[in-house]
């Protein structure tokens, strides 16, 4: 080693070499310091990229409650985003794409009958090149990009419990809320909500509200104050913002398969639901025919000489036709016409109508037991929508065997009577004409007796009551108040109509334009009808009392009376509640139910979202 710097060619040997030495380490430092520096900026775009995607994610969102339902894909303009500091200048590019859900679940938490409602917001961010030391390695854009999927669900008046956009009846008198009401889950009106404190329930007479309660006006309590705490044990908030009630079911009419005919005012389809099948019967309302019938006195006359005058008034038979089977899986199905409808239900299905849908039976799930919690139940979901009303049947002649059936009448105990597993929407809309408002309800609220047919003196007398009477009434001779009025009983003539028929139990939900009446006192004293006869404004005779309409017929010498189905008990007419929420839809709702929109936006719920590998471009 002496010997080596001793020698002149040695020395400048050694200095090459630690020049070469210095010069390596020269490189290998730099390199050094541009990996930290290019890996840095790396890490930068990509942490901004995330902050960036995520701020588009929540844009589409907004876009897409101000579009409402997005019915095609939505691109949303391109963004460019710069971004500077001391050591490098980056433009991001931002863009994003709102489409509707696949025909694939995209969660565990998201089925079958959510895809037509869901809304996916699809977003790309890549980064321009700029100044820094990545350029090097792209002559456009960086090799950072992120993709997210962000789904959302609409939405829909599944969602309530209890939705009333006017609490008030048809006659526009309140209604209460009372003792033997108890509610599970979402409650909403758009006006104020009347609580009372009467007989009845396990809460001193005061109703009891188990969800969260939300009114656009007040509490307003006929029984004076109560106690906040006790009543509304799921929250209360008074003056929360008007929900916008929708007077037409526009995504359900777009997306349902048609059954029967085009609209018609005379037309009516009788659907029985068996699982994912149906049947369907077309009933077609005649024309009116002038009909006549002598007036006697006596009815059966002994003396056919009798005759006082003859009554000449329109009727309207039905003729039914049965019409194609068909299958309702996981569909949309929608009416026309007037829509009768029962049966047990598979999969998801929404049904609506034009007209009023008239319940004539149970509406049932295929994988849950009559009267037990359909929670456990996944692949049943039900919807029932109606343009007008939605209806609990009386009764009805059965096109198949021309049998008079009264289906929704039982007995208090097992709650008897009729069973709906369904989200239900009544949004019929009177424009100022209160009876037209769509209402969830019963039919035939004020029973009276009438003379069925007989059989006397060895004949067939038929129509007795407008053989005693001149009809169409007139002023000086109006209809008795105790008597049937014709074909208000849709089973007219009935000698002992039904007042009390058990219970109206809901699993599901009720959303209406105006609060329906499930049960009737024997005359209302807030909105009596003075022993007129005007059914359009609900001026339906005198008392239904037992004790008010109880005669004995005066030739025949049967009894006539109102009387409750054979196991109910109460006090007046129609049916108790046994409402309960159907927890499912939380997290779900029926195919093309109605959507909630506020103050022209749609409410949106998010499901989750997901980053996933980026395409080059959207």
């Amino acid at each position: 080693m002496l010997k080596m710097f001793k020698n002149p060619n040695g020395n400048i040997a050694l200095a090459m070499l630690l020049v070469v030495f210095g010069a390596m380490s020269g490189f290998t430092l730099s390199s050094l310091a541009m990996r930290d520096a290019v890996a840095f900026q790396y890490d930068f775009e990509s942490v901004q990229s995330m902050i960036l995607l995520r701020s588009e994610s929540f844009r589409g969102q907004r876009i897409a409650q101000r579009l409402g339902n997005i019915m095609v894909p939505v691109r949303t303009s391109v963004r460019y985003v710069p971004v500077t500091n001391s050591a490098l200048k980056k433009t991001f590019v931002i863009q994003s794409q709102l489409s509707r859900g696949g025909l694939v679940a995209v969660d565990s938490d998201v089925v079958m009958g959510d895809q037509k409602q869901i809304t996916q917001i699809r977003s790309l961010v890549k980064s321009k090149t700029g100044t820094g030391p990545s350029v090097f390695y792209s002559p456009k854009f960086s090799l950072i990009r992120k993709y997210g999927v962000y789904t959302l669900e609409s939405e829909t008046f599944a969602k309530f419990m209890y939705f009333t956009d006017t609490d008030e009846s048809t006659n526009e008198t309140p209604v209460y809320f009372y003792g033997p009401d108890l509610i599970y889950g979402r409650v909403h009106s758009n006006s104020d909500i009347w609580i009372k404190q009467a007989g009845g329930g396990s809460n001193g007479g005061w109703p009891t509200f188990y969800g969260w309660v939300t009114t656009a006006g007040e509490i307003q309590s006929f029984s004076g104050s109560y106690s906040e705490q006790q009543i509304f044990r799921g929250g209360l908030a008074e003056g929360y913002p008007h929900t916008i009630f929708p007077e037409h079911a526009t995504t359900l009419k777009t997306n349902a398969d048609r059954v029967g005919p085009n609209n018609d005012p005379n037309l009516i389809m009788m659907v029985v639901v068996n699982g994912s099948s149906y049947s369907a019967y077309l009933g077609t309302i005649q024309p009116p025919a002038v009909d006549t019938c002598g007036v006697y006195n006596p009815f059966p006359p002994y003396n056919p000489n009798t005759l006082q005058y003859t009554n000449r008034y329109a009727v309207r038979d039905t003729i039914w036709s049965t019409q194609p089977s068909g299958t309702a899986h996981n569909k949309s199905k929608w009416v026309d016409n007037k829509l009768w409808l029962m049966g047990t239900f598979g999969t998801y299905q929404t049904w609506g109508c034009a007209d009023t849908l008239w319940l004539i039976g149970d509406i049932l799930l295929a994988g849950t037991q009559r009267g037990a919690s359909p929670l456990s139940n996944p692949t049943d979901v039900v919807g029932l929508v109606s343009e007008k009303s939605i209806v609990v049947k009386y009764g009805y002649r059965d096109p198949i065997d021309s049998l008079r059936y009264h289906r929704n009448c039982g007995p208090d105990n097992n709650f008897g009577g009729i069973w709906i597993y369904a989200a239900m929407a009544a949004l019929g809309d009177g424009h100022g004409n209160s009876h037209a408002d769509g209402v969830f309800s019963f039919e035939y609220q004020h029973p009276h007796p009438s003379v069925p047919d007989v059989i006397f003196n060895n004949h067939l007398y038929t129509r007795i009551d407008l053989h005693r009477r001149r009809f169409p009434p007139t002023g000086a001779n109006p209809w008795p108040p105790l008597i049937d009025f014709p074909w208000y009983n849709p089973l007219w003539p009935e000698r002992r109509p039904y007042l009390e028929r058990g219970f109206i139990s809901v699993y599901g939900s009720i959303s209406q334009r105006r609060r329906g009446f499930v049960h009737r006192s024997y005359n209302d004293t807030e909105y009596p009808s003075h022993g007129v006869w005007d059914q359009p404004i609900d001026f339906c005779g005198g008392s239904s009392a037992p004790y008010d309409v109880e005669q004995i017929d005066p030739v025949l010498g049967f009894q006539l009376i109102t009387r409750h189905f054979d196991g109910a008990n109460g006090t007046g007419t129609g049916y108790k509640k046994n409402y309960h929420y159907d927890d499912r839809f939380y997290h779900t709702s029926p195919i093309d139910f109605p959507e909630v929109s506020r103050y022209n936006e749609t409410p949106y719920t998010a499901l989750h979202w997901v980053i996933k590998r980026p395409p080059e471009n959207l």
